[in-house]
This record gives C-alpha cells, structure tokens and sequence, in this order.
C-alpha cells in the first residue's frame, strides 16, 4: 500500500507546513493587540485568521478521506489483479460486490424486467467464476467520515485495526466532519466556524486525527499484504 502511504505523507507535511503558518501568525496577531496597530487592522487580521482556522478543518478531513478511500482502493486493486472471485473472498467482500452490482440497475429506476436481467448477471457471475471488481463507488463515504463510520467501514470488509490510545478514539473527528459539511453546505461562513476554536484545539484535532489515521493504514496495509480479503 505504498501509494496510500505516500500520498498520506505528504498530505500530513501539507497539513504541518500549514499549521506552522497559522502559528506564526497567531502570534504575531496576539502580540499585535499590545502594539499602536490600528483597530480596524487588528479586526481584518483577526477575521482572516478565523477564516484561516476553518479551513484547516477542511484539510483534516481532506486527509481523513483521502486515506480512507485509496487504502480500500488499494485492496479492491489487488483483488482484482489477484484474480479473486465471489467464491473465495469473504462473507463482507461477497456483499459488499452483491451490494454494488445490484445498486447499478437500482439507481437507473430500473423496471421487473431491469431487474431481473441484473439478477441473471449477477448469478452467471458467481457460477462462472467472474473476477470480482469493486470502484470508490462501492464505498458510500461522500462527506460522512468520523471514527464510528471509518470503524463501520472497515467492519464491512472484515479490517481489524486499533488506533492509538492517545487519539481517544478519534473523538474529535465528529467535530471535523460536521464543522466540513456545514462550511461545504453554507450553512456556516469561515469566519463564524473559525472563532470556535484555538490554535490549541486545532493542534489536538490534527494529533488525535494522525494518531487514528496511522493505526488504521496499519490495519489497512495488514489486511492487503495478507489478502485478508480472502475466504480462509
């Protein structure tokens, strides 16, 4: 899985290099407020550092998304190239296909006759032995990632992990997720989402999100190298 790892690297220096920016200007803000700096000044700055809080939400739950959708991506790749059939990969894996396969006719409207030719496919795929193929399309995670979805996720394909004690079980990870959908939706400016928090909260956000992101490319990369995806 070393192109999952890879790209959560340098997705964690993005982050780090962005966090050092918005430390330095945090200080430089706080020390302002004891200088002649005009009022109206300190206002822009403090405004724009909230804007600049809210969006490195949005890059913590860029990484949390990222490294979730191209590990699973990386273990549907070697089953596929592996050859894998709906025979011998687990009970999860089996569904997961049956579930993807059959949501292909069922998002089209689909009538009796739509249906019942997918069935069709679906059983002559079994009964042949087709390869099984699974897509990003499989996964279902669009903007709802937290610790209890990413935990839901991996019990679907049968990956055990266990994150780091010190991520409290990426309990702040919620908060991420509701705090992006609101500023994707609208429904919260920057500004207003930004003045919630500290720079000391932000730095326990992005702790506690490396700390379970890296107990989950663990299990992850255990399960790919393993082929855990296998019926054993």
């Amino acid at each position: 899985m070393q192109l999952t790892h890879d790209t959560y690297t340098n997705r964690v220096a993005e982050i780090d290099l962005y966090y050092d920016a918005l430390g330095q200007l945090d200080k430089e803000l706080t020390q302002s407020f004891g200088s002649s700096v005009e009022p109206a000044k300190k206002y822009r700055q403090d405004d724009f550092l909230k804007i600049l809080k809210a969006n490195a939400l949005l890059m913590i739950y860029n990484l949390v998304e990222s490294t979730v959708r191209n590990g699973i991506e990386e273990i549907y790749d070697k089953l596929k190239a592996n050859g894998a059939t709906y025979s011998t990969v687990r009970k999860e894996i089996q569904d997961i296909w049956f579930s993807y396969k059959f949501k292909q006719v069922y998002d089209q409207m689909a009538h009796y006759v739509s249906y019942k030719d997918k069935a069709l496919e679906i059983v002559n795929s079994i009964l042949t032995g087709e390869i099984i193929e699974l897509n990003r399309e499989a996964l279902h995670i669009s903007g709802n990632l937290d610790a209890e979805e990413i935990r839901q996720v991996c019990n679907n394909h049968g990956i055990g992990f266990k994150p780091d004690r010190t991520c409290k079980g990426g309990e702040r990870l919620s908060d991420v997720k509701t705090k992006r959908n609101l500023l994707a939706h609208g429904t919260l400016s920057f500004s207003e989402c930004g003045r919630d928090y500290s720079l000391e909260d932000l730095i326990e956000i992005r702790n506690q999100t490396y700390g379970f992101l890296t107990g989950l490319l663990d299990g992850m990369k255990k399960y790919h190298d393993d082929d855990g995806y296998l019926n054993t």
